[in-house]
């Protein structure tokens, strides 16, 4: 668990690397990806996002004009920075397995052709380019009859949205 001493000696250092020279500062992206293990051991700690900015108005860690950051801000541009090393770990894994051979799946996956044809559907370049409304029709028929929900619910559903669409005509004509 961090302590109280590392925490303030992180806040130090992420203060004297938020303030540039002539009075400039550094994005707050930049920083939170520079000092990430902190806010790690902030929350760690059991420090929430309002006690973090606290902490960083305290070290003048602020936004424009002085004001503290918001929960939002801060937040999000955390969350987003952990997601973008999530995602170097993971390309830097996936680049090391696609180094080392791997063992051949037990069962080969299907092709895409063998997949249209065990389901009775044409290929690709066997589809015809232009459909009369009757094909579609009938296309979209075969769809229903053969889609995961039975009829009854799918009947269910389009009443709730058509009940949902009169509700709505109903308010837009009182506010007219």
């Amino acid at each position: 668990m961090a302590h109280n001493k590392e925490l303030e000696a992180g806040l130090r250092a992420m203060a004297e690397d938020f303030h540039l020279p002539a009075g400039g500062r550094k994005k707050l992206s930049q920083l939170v990806a520079g000092h990430l293990q902190w806010f790690d051991a902030a929350e760690r700690r059991g420090m929430g996002w309002r006690d973090m900015i606290r902490a960083l108005t305290a070290a003048d860690v602020t936004g424009r004009g002085g004001k503290p950051l918001s929960v939002g801000t801060l937040s999000a541009t955390v969350w987003r920075k952990r997601a973008e090393t999530e995602k170097t770990k993971d390309g830097a894994g996936r680049h090391a397995r696609l180094a080392s051979p791997e063992p051949a799946p037990p069962h080969p996956r299907p092709s895409k052709e063998a997949k249209h044809l065990s389901a009775g559907q044409p290929r690709r370049s066997e589809r015809p380019v232009s459909r009369s409304i009757g094909d579609q029709a009938q296309t979209s028929r075969q769809s229903l009859i053969h889609s995961k929900h039975p009829a009854h619910e799918t009947r269910s559903q389009n009443k709730d949205v058509l009940a949902f669409m009169d509700r709505a005509r109903a308010v837009r004509r009182r506010s007219d």
